[in-house]
């Protein structure tokens, strides 16, 4: 299992990068920070992705922002002997004021091929800043800066995708 997790940042990483590399001060966010980026919260809501393919391994990542408050992150690595799926729940908040995006982890599980998935519940609290990233004033992708300096990044979904996902939940 470790592997594929390996396996998957490295993929996902370089590809996070390019797609999302941008100027700005690159400090993180923290309780009391304010910085000029202000988005509506309804401009995260959806679905959002990032794929990478080396050519013997796979890896997806979905992310889920519902309207409700309630997200769901998927990431599935697979390569030619094994597929693991790890599904997170959790719940999510954002202050435009101070542009933080907040994630409480509530429930993980995680699949390794065909066997049952194992599901544990741990409380985790994630923040970070949020940066919307535009072609023509059009929302392509999302990036996200942690406390700890660590980015991530996702291209915006389509409607198509998001009618697919519920399919094989």
């Amino acid at each position: 299992m470790r592997k594929s997790i390996t396996v998957a940042i490295a993929l996902l990483a370089p590809l996070v990068l390019a797609a999302c590399s941008t100027t700005g001060s690159g400090k993180p966010p923290s309780e009391t920070a304010v910085t000029t980026a202000r988005y509506q919260k309804s401009a995260l809501y959806g679905l959002w992705y990032s794929n990478a393919d080396d050519g013997t391994s796979q890896a997806l990542a979905l992310l889920l922002l519902k309207a409700d408050g309630s997200a769901t992150d998927f990431l599935i690595v697979s390569d030619k002997n094994a597929m693991q799926k790890i599904v997170q729940q959790s719940s999510w908040s954002y202050d435009a004021e101070r542009n933080v995006f907040e994630q409480t982890v509530s429930e993980v599980s995680t699949q390794n091929g065909k066997a049952p998935a194992t599901v544990t519940h741990p409380h985790e609290v994630i923040r970070a800043s949020v940066e919307l990233v535009k072609l023509d004033n059009k929302v392509m992708g999302i990036k996200f800066k942690r406390e700890d300096g660590e980015v991530t990044g996702y291209l915006k979904g389509s409607a198509a995708m998001l009618e697919k996902l519920k399919h094989i939940r």
